[in-house]
């Protein structure tokens, strides 16, 4: 694993600081070092790596920087690595963020109930005077930003009582309304600067904008969601046959 960055180390051009950096980054990004593994001891791992302590520390900051590190102390550091979403399986982002042995959390940035606009019942099919629960949230994994949401659901699927914290899909699934069949868009974008502050990135920094609608068992629309994920922190994984 750790012969792996060094090999790295050696084969890349530029200041040490630079090469170190990019090679721990593309040893995490391709799972050479998986997530939730610990780091070795800095005075061990730079003495592996054949560079000085500052200059690993340095780069430790800029990785953390990145999202692809998390240092505790007294715990060491952790490498956390993308977030993989599989195209071949519907998952929430509790379920994605737990899979990767993470706490899930959310920010309720406003929620609201009334009849459905006119612009959702068009894209979805919900018919006119629908009610429905419309809720913008940041979504977080250990306390980090990584997701902002604006959702918005019929209110029989979620009961006017739930206040938007924890995972919809788990709030739905004894009501028969997790949905089963999703129609996804995806683009590449910069993040707009109002969305980009509440992730704590620069504007215009990489992100996943999608836009789903997911549908019940009776083929009617249950969700309609539109999300802005960091593009240094989520990745979107598929396998195709042909």
């Amino acid at each position: 694993m750790l012969t792996s960055v060094a090999e790295r180390l050696r084969n890349q051009n530029g200041p040490l600081s630079f090469r170190l950096r990019e090679a721990l980054a593309a040893s995490i990004r391709d799972g050479t070092l998986p997530s939730n593994t610990i780091l070795p001891p800095e005075r061990d791992f730079a003495r592996e790596l054949g560079v000085s302590r500052s200059t690993l520390r340095q780069s430790l900051r800029d990785l953390a920087d990145m999202g692809l590190v998390q240092t505790r102390h007294g715990a060491g550091t952790l490498v956390t690595g993308p977030i993989p979403k599989a195209l071949s399986r519907h998952s929430g982002f509790t379920e994605d963020v737990r899979a990767r042995g993470l706490t899930p959390s959310s920010d309720i940035l406003s929620l609201a109930t009334g009849p459905v606009g006119g612009d959702v019942a068009v894209r979805t099919g919900m018919p006119l005077g629908t009610s429905v629960m419309t809720l913008t949230r940041l979504r977080r994994a250990d306390g980090e930003a990584l997701s902002f949401e604006v959702v918005t659901v019929p209110l029989w699927t979620v009961g006017a009582d739930w206040d938007g914290t924890g995972s919809l899909y788990e709030r739905m699934e004894p009501r028969g309304a997790r949905p089963r069949r999703m129609l996804q868009t995806l683009q590449a974008m910069a993040l707009p600067e109002e969305i980009a502050a509440h992730l704590g990135t620069p504007a215009g920094a990489p992100a996943l904008r999608i836009e789903q609608i997911g549908y019940g068992a009776d083929g009617l629309a249950v969700e309609d969601a539109l999300s802005w994920y960091r593009g240094d922190r989520y990745k979107y994984v598929g396998e195709l046959e042909g």
